[in-house]
């Protein structure tokens, strides 16, 4: 499995391509285009979020914490209340609720190397972006579902690159990981029938 610190540099690498892509093409403020950055970095270090322990796993959890609920205040404002007291009560409890509840329920039903490491996750994590960022329009949200998604698959390639290794200094040798992130399904079928189900209601939805 590739470093932490290789999947953020890989994240940040795709971020700022396709930021730099929508701000050229697509005219992106520069708040849009600073968002599709760090979907991108986002997206380079969210397969990761089936490791039980680590640093990938924490900054994931607290920045899910954050962004979730910031990308849905505007619905819950429209629908629910806008009062102060009621928005504190939202942002403090959303982030408890996300950290400690959601991600603890993530560490104990998933296997790294599973589901979350393959193409149709990756599909789900962009489908959903476009979702969350559509209030912002077709262009915006299409930029940063594309992000988050590239910036997935490119964790998956690094780590299919990093099964690979030298011996000797000439001989390739192939590890036992290879294959186990950039596929289309894990070794759960219920999972994987979950994240297919998910994702296709997803971009019906579009």
């Amino acid at each position: 499995m590739a470093e932490f610190k290789t999947h953020l540099t890989g994240g940040m690498v795709t971020g700022i391509s396709i930021a730099l892509g929508g701000s050229l093409f697509l005219r992106l403020n520069a708040v849009q285009t600073c968002a599709v950055f760090l979907m991108g970095v986002t997206g380079g270090i969210l397969p990761d979020l089936d490791s039980d322990s680590g640093k990938p796993l924490a900054i994931l959890c607290s920045q899910l914490s954050v962004l979730i609920p910031a990308l849905l205040v505007d619905r819950i404002i429209r629908d629910v209340n806008n009062s102060p007291e009621f928005l504190i009560s939202y942002f403090v409890l959303s982030y408890f609720f996300i950290n400690n509840i959601i991600c603890e329920i993530i560490k104990k039903i998933t296997k790294h190397r599973g589901i979350m490491h393959s193409i149709p996750f990756a599909f789900l994590c962009g489908g959903g972006v476009y979702h969350l960022f559509v209030p912002s329009g077709r262009h915006m949200a299409v930029t940063a579902g594309v992000a988050l998604f590239s910036g997935c698959i490119v964790h998956l390639v690094l780590d299919e690159l990093d099964s690979l290794t030298i011996k000797f200094g000439v001989i390739p040798v192939i590890k036992n990981s290879c294959g186990t992130a950039l596929k289309f399904r894990s070794g759960s079928g219920l999972a994987t029938a979950f994240i297919y189900i998910i994702t296709i209601f997803l971009f019906i939805k579009m």
